[in-house]
């Protein structure tokens, strides 16, 4: 399995992070790769369905999520499928006075071409969970 674990530290409290990050409606704003969802079903709390897409490594790929976890301000999950990897992300957040520690990660098992190519796939991780958290960052702090 291909796993990434980033985190960054965040001048806002969870709640504005949490308000940001756990909109399907936006993800596409500020999740480095990921496109408008094409829709939704459900109303962003566990069982909501995503379907969207997300580029790898400059390969554009469909995807459908589904959360699995919804604690406001501390921790939210989605489970993904794709026709190239499974897994889930998740979004951890911890408060720490006027800042906020948040932490990524997305673990996949990987088929096919991506299995195959499982280095190049790890680092387009790494990437785009970087510019994520970064994205995010200035989002949250603007």
């Amino acid at each position: 399995m291909a796993k990434v674990e980033k985190s960054i530290v965040i001048k806002a409290p969870p709640d504005k992070i949490w308000g940001l990050s756990t909109n399907p409606v936006t993800w596409h704003t500020w999740f480095e790769g990921a496109t408008e969802a094409k829709s939704i079903q459900g109303d962003g709390g566990v069982g909501t369905v995503v379907e969207h897409g997300i580029t790898v490594n400059k390969i554009p790929l469909p995807a459908k999520t589904t959360v699995v976890t919804f604690e406001p301000g501390s921790c939210w999950k989605g489970e993904f499928t794709g026709p190239a990897n499974k897994g889930y992300m998740q979004w951890d957040y911890l408060a720490m006075g006027p800042r906020t520690r948040v932490t990524f990660t997305i673990e996949a098992e990987l088929m096919g071409p991506a299995k195959i190519a499982e280095k190049m796939v790890v680092s387009s991780f790494e990437s785009m969970a970087d510019k994520t958290l970064i994205n995010v960052k200035q989002l949250a702090e603007s």
